[in-house]
């Protein structure tokens, strides 16, 4: 085989490997991209949204399950935190606005106290229903900072996950995947 030839082949050999890496880049962009696949906790998006029970203000119990049928919307959440509260009426926002489209948004307080929870829901004027989680719930989601929000379609299919606090592009973005 002559210099030429092979110095034709390595190049040849070298740009097919640059191909072969730009359609693994772009396959993996648009796994990212759409999120499908990625898995935050035991809940992955674009499978069915595992489900998880939580306490209601008054002692009952209340799981995923039973907001079958309505895009849902659970915002994780502690009274003392900063950034839960800053986007705390975004959420109230959108949730009076979009409910009789049949939006459902529910706030998943994090280990604290009822007595203080209601006062807490009372002071800032929240009209969505507020639950306790006891953890387990956060962790299912793979929540490990607050607040984290988890965005569930009437189907019940995980759509979207976000850590941290949202702006109104960020919320209605998310919302567009589920309503």
């Amino acid at each position: 085989m002559d210099a030429d030839l092979r110095t034709r082949l390595g190049w040849f050999a070298v740009a097919l490997l640059f191909a072969a890496a730009a359609v693994l880049l772009y396959i993996d962009y648009r796994r990212i991209a759409s999120r499908v696949g990625v898995s935050y906790g035991k809940a992955t998006i674009g499978a069915a949204a595992p489900d998880v029970e939580f306490e209601t203000l008054d002692g009952h119990k209340v799981t995923l399950r039973s907001y079958a049928g309505h895009p849902l919307v659970v915002n994780f959440f502690a009274t003392w935190c900063v950034p839960c509260k800053a986007e705390l009426p975004l959420f109230e926002s959108r949730f009076v606005k979009m409910a009789p489209k049949g939006l459902a948004v529910l706030g998943a307080d994090e280990q604290e106290d009822g007595a203080r929870v209601r006062a807490f829901v009372r002071a800032h004027g929240v009209t969505f229903p507020v639950v306790i989680d006891q953890g387990p719930a956060i962790d299912t989601y793979g929540g490990d900072a607050i607040p984290t929000s988890v965005f569930i379609d009437r189907s019940g299919v995980l759509r979207a996950v976000h850590v941290g606090e949202m702006t109104p592009g960020m919320l209605d973005a998310d919302l567009q995947k589920i309503l």
